[in-house]
């Protein structure tokens, strides 16, 4: 019997282990959490004690022998079943050419041999399977990965009582006594009877009364409440245990697994051994990453013509008076306020009390041909600001509509598509996908301070592949609002500071 230890960071890691060194039938006799340290970094291990018996190792070595390298490495990652499946296979056929190249005895001798060794080798064979799932568990019987933890247990209770019945099966059905010839002989001698059939052996009270407790075992097992292990954060995805944390991190804030997997796969090819074992250099190497990966626009405010769109209740007109209110004090631009917005009732009041406190022309475009007319009566301002209806685009009219009721390209314009970080990813890339038709260059994200998730901004950059042009939070113009940079967007993911007073006050 050859006994192991194997200690690794994961029951999957030592289960592995044990079917590379001792084979599918190897029996887990212990697994449990150490607390001593495992690794450089003393992190937490599991420590899974199995055994296997001289004959069983040997059988799993000599099949082995008959693969190629690469052929072995492939049988070792196959699943314990297919393994046993080829092991069996190998050792019959070995058994089956050694028979036939040993000398045939005579028939009734090996008829009486073959039930003599068929009998011992079905009790030794009952009497090892009842004290095994007795005490420990098979590798093989151990279930696949890819059956969720109820259907796991579920199937240790089918096999567990599957071997109980037919243990039992073979106690009830003992075989039948070999036929004898009898010789033949003077008449006159007597032939004695055949003795009677002696009662069962001590051997096979004691197996019928271990079958008897292995099933009183199942019962209470199936009673028993059932608490599989957990996965860490991002194992279904193939995240390595050194980079869970920021996984967790990332997810919590709203950033989309597929895109947070994509990224540490990546660091965990780039970082060496001895960096994932450190938390800081891995938030180094992913702050590192979106510095040089995050676009923003690089001159916000360069067009002359600034149109913002989106549909209802994103932050259209609150963006732009923000951004109006910018350039007035801090920029010192002249501007203009130009409402496309006909259909919402008090759309274009609204901007207006807004251009009379900015002291800015104010005007509303009807139809396309008035275009010419306000590029010449606003030929003197820096910058016209143009507000759009909010439209859901459900409808190839509102589209079209919109399309060309927009400013000439010629006259230099710059679409901000304007997108509040409180919608939901999945609406909000479906509303987007129809607005990519008319085409926006940019985009605009709102109400930041009213969400603790910011992992959006990422989310839509990655499906769009447009720069963020600006940031807007809290009801204060200008102060809480921003053009967008990719250090406030780290600030953002990672939460190193406060976005206002608003958000302090619920920290």
């Amino acid at each position: 019997m050859q006994v192991k230890k194997f200690e690794a960071k994961t029951m999957k890691e030592a289960l592995d282990l044990v079917k590379v060194h001792l084979g599918p039938e190897a029996i887990i006799l212990s697994a449990k959490d150490s607390h001593r340290g495992f690794g450089l970094m003393g992190e937490t291990s599991v420590e899974v004690t199995a055994a296997v018996s001289d004959d069983v190792l040997r059988r799993k070595k000599v099949a082995e022998t008959k693969l190629r390298e690469d052929l072995r490495q492939r049988f070792q990652q196959i699943p314990a079943a297919k393994q046993k499946e080829f092991i069996n296979r190998v050792f019959e056929n070995t058994t089956a050419q050694k028979r036939a190249q040993a000398p045939v005895k005579k028939e009734f001798a090996m008829a009486g041999q073959n039930a003599t060794v068929s009998i011992s080798s079905a009790a030794n064979a009952q009497r090892s399977a009842a004290r095994s799932a007795g005490n420990a568990t098979r590798y093989i019987d151990i279930p696949d990965e890819e059956l969720d933890p109820r259907q796991q247990s579920r199937e240790r209770v089918r096999r567990a009582a599957e071997l109980a019945r037919q243990a039992q099966e073979v106690f009830q059905e003992r075989p039948p006594a070999p036929k004898r010839t009898a010789p033949v002989a003077a008449p006159a001698a007597a032939i004695p009877a055949p003795a009677a059939p002696a009662g069962p052996s001590a051997d096979v009270k004691m197996l019928e009364s271990q079958v008897r407790e292995l099933q009183a075992l199942v019962e209470r097992f199936q009673k028993m409440p059932q608490n599989p292990l957990s996965l860490h954060p991002g194992a279904e995805q193939g995240v390595p245990y050194e980079l869970s944390a920021m996984y967790q991190r990332l997810t919590n804030q709203g950033v989309q697994p597929q895109i947070v997997t994509a990224l540490l796969k990546k660091a965990h090819k780039e970082l060496d051994h001895e960096s994932l074992k450190k938390p800081a250099m891995i938030d180094a190497w992913m702050v590192t990453h979106m510095l040089n990966n995050v676009e923003v626009s690089e001159a916000p405010t360069q067009a002359r013509y600034h149109v913002f769109m989106g549909s209802t209740g994103q932050g259209k007109t609150t963006s732009l008076v923000k951004f109006a209110s910018n350039l007035v004090m801090k920029e010192k631009k002249t501007i203009a306020i130009i409402s496309l917005d006909t259909i919402k009732v008090g759309a274009a009041d609204q901007l207006r009390i807004y251009a009379q406190i900015l002291n800015v022309p104010f005007a509303i475009v009807r139809t396309p041909a008035e275009w010419a007319v306000a590029q010449q009566k606003l030929a003197h301002v820096n910058h016209i600001l143009v507000d759009c209806p909010g439209f859901n685009l459900r409808n190839a009219d509102e589209a079209d509509w919109l399309k060309s009721m927009l400013p000439p390209a010629e006259y230099g314009r710059s679409i901000h598509y304007v997108q509040s970080v409180l919608a939901r990813d999945e609406e909000t890339f479906e509303l987007a996908g129809r607005y990519m038709g008319i085409g926006f260059h940019d985009v605009i994200f709102t109400r930041l301070d009213e969400s603790s998730r910011q992992g959006l901004l990422l989310n839509f950059q990655d499906r769009f592949k447009v720069p963020l042009h600006s940031f807007g939070y809290g009801s204060k113009i200008p102060e809480d609002y921003e053009f967008a940079s990719k250090e406030r967007v780290v600030d953002f993911i990672f939460k190193l500071s406060k976005m206002s007073k608003r958000e302090e006050s619920h920290g």
